[in-house]
């Protein structure tokens, strides 16, 4: 009986880069993780190419270039622009702003539940290693790679989204702000940490991923709604009467998201912009009046018209606080994950 030796030369050693249980981590999870650069690459893709043109567009039409955006000699460039790319750039936002959830709900929520449900944890928690060691790993792990995804999205974004910043800013909630920066990584990381608490708190798939997405779109929602404006007031200051109240108007930034915007009479009384209107139409004779004459016509009822904004310099401002609330959030969703499998008795 004979054997076939092998050469030394052809017997090269298998080096893995990931061993034990980083190694059974990601072959467990390669699926999941496939799925979410498969998402962030095929929007990346779109975001270059059309990312290209737009940056094209904009240095062809010369906004650069132009002077001042809210002034005369920028008006057509600026009209053009917007026609082709304005629709976009409004609603691209929206539906990326989700993603972190999404993330969520079927890569969290399913890192345990699934073990869970399926009974498959009695096999992982006898191959040598505490149940501690197993979910650290499992967390810190795919965190890491999440939170990578995340800002590189992020940067490719931020870059996409450049032409609009002098325009439109990346201080309008809904919008850029919510893909720009820090927050969409810390989003992704409070997505990924809840969806795992909620796995082992409800051990079945589904209903924890339908959990993960109700609890991540209240926080979500909240903070946009509750927390950020606490961050810092915004700046009020008396707008010009000849102006509407829009950016570019009234000595505002061009690219400021104005929060509010209201008229006072002398007494200091807020009168609704409807209602301002109305009465100058109505004293025009029925017609709009001209700037000018609307202008005018406020001085003498002694209207004032004040608007409240937030300059797009306060974004990293912003963004560094909120972001931070959301990493704190994610890192005390880890250590109670890790607590409570621990503790409980399966």
């Amino acid at each position: 009986m004979t054997a076939t030796a092998v050469s030394p030369r052809r017997a090269w050693p298998r080096v893995r880069v990931l061993r034990g249980l980083a190694w059974v981590t990601w072959r467990q999870h390669r699926l999941g993780l496939a799925g979410v650069l498969g998402v962030f690459g095929g929007l990346g893709l779109f975001m270059l190419f059309n990312g290209l043109a737009i940056h094209h567009a904009d240095t062809s039409l010369g906004l650069n270039t132009c002077g001042e955006l809210g002034g005369s000699s920028c008006q057509s460039q600026l009209a053009a622009f917007q026609q082709d790319y304005s629709s976009l750039a409004d609603h691209l936002p929206h539906l990326l702003m989700i993603l972190p959830g999404l993330i969520g709900v079927f890569t969290g929520a399913p890192l345990l539940a699934r073990e869970l449900e399926s009974g498959t944890f009695r096999f992982a928690w006898t191959q040598g290693r505490t149940r501690v060691r197993w979910i650290v790993t499992k967390l810190v792990l795919l965190a890491v790679v999440l939170i990578m995804l995340a800002l590189a999205f992020s940067a490719l974004f931020t870059w996409w989204y450049g032409p609009f910043d002098p325009i439109a800013g990346r201080m309008a909630p809904y919008g850029s702000y919510e893909i720009s920066g820090l927050v969409f990584a810390a989003r992704t990381l409070f997505g990924f940490t809840l969806g795992a608490l909620l796995g082992l708190m409800i051990r079945r798939v589904v209903p924890a991923m339908v959990a993960t997405g109700i609890a991540w779109s209240a926080v979500m929602w909240s903070s946009m709604i509750y927390l950020r404006p606490a961050i810092r007031q915004p700046i009020t200051q008396l707008g010009r009467q000849a102006k509407g109240p829009l950016p570019g108007s009234g000595g505002l930034p061009f690219n400021a998201d104005v929060v509010n915007h209201w008229f006072q009479d002398a007494a200091g009384h807020h009168i609704s912009y409807y209602q301002v209107i109305s009465q100058a139409i109505a004293a025009n004779g029925g017609t709009s009046p001209t700037p000018q004459k609307l202008g005018a016509w406020m001085a003498q009822q002694h209207y004032s018209q004040w608007v409240s904004y937030l300059p797009n310099t306060w974004f990293w401002h912003f963004q560094t606080i909120e972001a931070t609330g959301y990493a704190i959030l994610a890192v005390l969703l880890a250590i109670t994950t890790v607590l409570a499998l621990r503790r409980r008795a399966i």
